[in-house]
């Protein structure tokens, strides 16, 4: 298992698809209503309340209870959010992470894009609620689960499903 940091975009693009990986360091959460949120900022041409360029976004949002060590933070279906795959690539988005396969229109958008896609285990929310050592608030408080949160993780295991090359696993 490779342990990288989120902030090493150069080896988290070398690594091939099929390797497990160890997150360590600052990503971005988020779901299907901050993104709604975020195309409509950028067709009315207004800042993201987060420069996302050169980060790893995860598909998910906390329980409740999170802060006080007793939620998770489980994977949401990424091809349910396939849609806004472009949308990741024009704010220069490097990586998600999300919950089972994609179809072959969602692998074009993230080859055309340069966008690795991390596989996270579903079913895990209490596993990786236990490698989240902060988490922050950073826009959107009004949409609770589904704002946009600031994670710093240790040891978020992920499986490279889909590599810079265009190779995918399985």
């Amino acid at each position: 298992m490779n342990a990288i940091s989120c902030a090493d975009i150069a080896a988290l693009r070398a690594i091939p698809a099929g390797t497990l990986v160890a997150l360590e360091g600052g990503i971005v959460a988020l779901r299907d209503r901050t993104l709604m949120r975020l195309a409509d900022l950028k067709e009315r041409n207004e800042p993201s309340p987060i420069d996302l360029t050169g980060r790893i976004v995860l598909f998910a949002g906390p329980t409740p209870g999170f802060e006080e060590g007793r939620g998770s933070i489980g994977p949401t279906t990424s091809r349910r959010l396939a849609a806004y795959l472009p949308l990741l690539s024009d704010f220069g988005v490097v990586a998600i992470i999300g919950k089972g396969p994609l179809d072959e229109s969602a692998l074009r958008a993230l080859r055309e894009g340069n966008i690795c896609y991390l596989q996270a285990l579903g079913g895990a929310g209490a596993f990786y609620g236990k490698r989240v050592t902060s988490m922050k608030t950073i826009g959107y408080d009004d949409l609770g689960p589904e704002a946009l949160y600031e994670l710093t993780v240790r040891d978020f295991v992920v499986i490279m499903s889909f590599d810079t090359a265009g190779n995918r696993y399985p």
